[in-house]
């Protein structure tokens, strides 16, 4: 006979093993496809961004830089300061033993029983049934925001520390954690799981500490305020701590090369478009299985012009709505008659009700977070994500409801009967439809395209560079007609050793020289792109429309003596540049270019039109040429240089600028400094909204770097829509056709 512990062992795996068939019966209910593993589950948009993230801490051990990409100026994620780290650390050692993709998918699917697992374990250490921590866990897992954030939001799906944090938050409410000696284990449980909350997603821990402080809160009001005050403050330390760690790289990387200009970039009125709507958390999914709910939903969005953003599809099912009322009724409880001796379940209730409504009024549409966006920081914006706190919140209250309407039935049958058809029920009412119903199609298609890259691999030779248009910026760039962000990451993700030009930020010197080269004549794009090391231009068809796309492909077969290789579906042209400017493709070593590139003075003026070599020198705040020359974006650019031979005396500087007034902002003021010295300062009005500059930089203002930097400051701020000239609504400065450098007295 089996020993008395071995059962008490055999009695506490059993529901996660009844959770584990459950979950794999309700995966399979969504035709989540487990053969052909190696084929991600999507190939666009954010899905590729994650790929190249894994496949990066696969290659080179971790997310840094990777010289394949961004060639040969170098791709640095450090300028995108957002690395979910635990995530990563998990993801990297799977992806180099079944590479990136199965990675990807696999921890997509181990996510659904993570969830359960550490949903159900919170629930009975809260004091709920196993029955209802089994229903209510697996509700939390396949919660429409988790199956619809797929493997292109896969780390903000990957939810599975929350309840754990729930546990956490309510042990500080009930003044539970200290660190003597019988609740030390859980002190030390507790700044473990704030240290993992925060790596494994920045917003996660943001919004834990908030919640540390709601918790902390409610635990003065119960009179145990100095202890849990002090073990709230060791809580919110460890979690500013990891966030520190984290970000200490970027820090350092900002101090050595200068913050990317462009990435990562927030508008205070991202909060209120990506705020928590409690019309979503409450209504069914466009994705319902029943027609009519679905139906419903999608004229619902349509008539009140809901965002086709994130915040959509976020609802919490008939239980979770349920258990809201449910918290809000301890809620009353609690403020009505004293009950004495509350039972553990509607204590964690009561608390779950507060932290509910504190997450209401942080994420909710016009609530705190837009205040928090507006005041003191924009770069948490999408609030509502704070929905898995706020779920398994409203989970709390479900398995309080129905394990006091559990205990009402005396029969058991007839418990058990009504328990499994509510189960039913319920999971029927939160499951979505089938999300990859085209999943054969896209494995044809990735199949196709992974065929034509490792040919040009195989035509190429290892470790050949591919200079791509279009040009664009990472991360973050609008899709270019057919061309979705991300995708021409393509090359990489499909071959071993490929280099690629795309991967440089937006304002860093490789986007400026790349769009540089994509704006010169096909003749001179095929030997700028040749020097550098590059042994083919490859063009992403879908970016371009046919009569656009036709005249660029014979511009580049009447410079290139070979044929391009083109793909099976048209999409992707390859032009060798073998054999057009000499014998051999010249061979560059690894590594980056250097930061600043160099003028000499005295040479024809930069020109900043579109295929002009002004935009090698666009630091900070230059929008993409125009066949003119430039704008600058918003009220500040800078312009950066390195002077060959460094001057000895003062220099002469010549520009061609315009800016934008109008009837509505009739004057505008452009201040022009040159490393820091004040050389022009200028009136702009309709009457003289193009102005040719001259600047004097005085000897001496150039140190012995030969580095010049040139600041514009334009006031106010102003776009043509606001000027009253049109629609366009870009914040637009100072208007840059050429500029000219010279020693002084030559510039005129």
């Amino acid at each position: 006979m089996p020993r008395p512990a071995n059962i008490e062992r055999y009695r506490r795996l059993a529901p996660y093993v009844v959770l584990a068939v459950l979950a794999t019966v309700l995966l399979v209910v969504l035709h989540i496809p487990v053969s052909r593993l190696d084929v991600p589950f999507a190939f666009v948009g954010d899905a590729i961004d994650k790929l190249v993230q894994v496949a990066n801490v696969a290659q080179t051990g971790w997310l840094f830089h990777n010289e394949r990409i961004g060639f040969p100026f170098g791709y640095d994620r450090l300028d995108f300061p957002r690395f979910d780290s635990l995530n990563y650390a998990l993801l990297g050692p799977l992806a180099v033993l079944i590479g990136p993709a199965a990675a990807v998918n696999v921890y997509y699917m181990a996510g659904f029983y993570l969830i359960a697992f550490a949903a159900h374990w919170s629930l009975r250490r809260l004091g709920f049934s196993s029955a209802s921590s089994i229903l209510c866990a697996l509700l939390y897992a396949f919660l429409p925001y988790h199956i619809l954030r797929g493997t292109g939001h896969l780390t903000n799906g990957a939810y599975f520390l929350l309840p754990l944090a729930f546990v956490v938050l309510t042990w500080l409410a009930q003044g539970r954690l200290d660190a003597s000696r019988p609740t030390r284990r859980r002190l030390v449980f507790a700044i473990i799981v704030a240290a993992l909350v925060t790596l494994q997603m920045p917003y996660n821990g943001a919004f834990f500490a908030y919640l540390v402080v709601v918790a902390a809160a409610i635990a003065v009001a119960s009179g145990m305020g100095r202890r849990s005050a002090a073990i709230a403050a060791v809580l919110l330390a460890t979690t500013g701590l990891a966030f520190v760690t984290e970000q200490m790289p970027v820090a350092l990387h900002a101090l050595d090369v200068g913050k990317a200009p462009f990435a990562a970039q927030r508008s205070p009125a991202d909060a209120e478009i990506y705020a928590l709507r409690l019309n979503q958390v409450l209504m069914p999914t466009t994705f319902d299985r029943r027609p009519d709910a679905a139906a419903t939903k999608q004229e619902f969005d349509k008539a009140f012009d809901v965002p086709d953003v994130e915040s959509r599809n976020q609802y919490i099912g008939v239980i979770g709505i349920a258990g809201f009322v449910a918290l809000m009724w301890a809620l009353c409880r609690a403020l009505g008659a004293r009950v004495e001796d509350v039972a553990e379940g509607e204590s964690a209730a009561r608390i779950a009700a507060l932290f509910a409504l504190a997450s209401i009024l942080l994420a909710i549409s016009t609530g705190l977070g837009t205040l928090i966006a507006f005041w003191i920081t924009a770069k948490v914006r999408t609030y509502n994500r704070v929905l898995p706190f706020l779920a398994f919140a409203c989970f709390i209250g479900g398995a309080w409801m129905l394990d006091a309407a559990a205990s009402r039935i005396r029969v058991a049958w007839l418990r058990h009967a009504l328990f499994i058809v509510v189960a039913g029920l319920a999971l029927f009412d939160v499951l979505l439809k089938p999300p990859d119903p085209h999943r054969a199609a896209v494995v044809a298609r990735y199949d196709r395209t992974r065929e034509y890259f490792e040919g040009v691999e195989r035509r190429l030779g290892n470790n050949a560079a591919l200079f791509q248009l279009p040009v664009s910026w990472y991360p973050e760039h609008a899709s270019i007609n057919a061309m979705g962000d991300y995708e021409e990451f393509v090359p990489f993700l499909l071959t071993r050793t490929l280099r690629i030009s795309y991967g440089v930020g937006h304002g860093r010197p490789g986007y400026q020289w790349n769009k540089y080269v994509e704006g010169l004549p096909a003749k001179d794009a095929v030997a700028a792109a040749y020097a550098k090391g590059f042994a083919a231009i490859l063009i992403d068809g879908a970016a371009y429309e046919r009569d656009a796309m036709n005249r660029m492909t014979r511009a580049f077969a009447e410079v290139l003596p070979s044929a391009p290789a083109v793909s099976a579906d048209k999409r992707w042209w390859l032009f060798p540049l073998a054999g057009c400017c000499g014998d051999t493709v010249p061979r560059i070593e690894y590594g980056r270019a250097a930061g600043l590139f160099a003028y000499t003075i005295g040479n024809p003026p930069l020109d900043f039109a579109a295929g002009g070599g002004g935009l090698l020198y666009a630091a900070e705040g230059w929008d993409d040429p125009e066949n003119w020359g430039t704008w600058s974006t918003g009220t500040h650019a800078t312009l950066r240089m390195r002077l060959d031979p460094v001057p000895a005396g003062p220099l002469d500087l010549t520009l061609d600028t315009r800016v934008v007034v109008g009837p509505n902002v009739p004057q505008r003021d452009v201040a022009i400094t040159a490393n820091g010295h004040l050389v022009a300062d200028a009136t702009y009005t309709i009457a003289s909204a193009a102005k040719t500059l001259h600047a004097e930089v005085p000897a001496g203002a150039i140190g012995a770097d030969g580095v010049l930097e040139l600041d514009f400051q334009t006031t106010p701020a102003a776009s043509p829509h606001s000027a009253g000239l049109s629609e366009d609504g870009r914040k637009l400065g100072i208007g840059l056709a050429t500029l000219a450098i010279t020693t002084e007295g030559r510039a005129r």
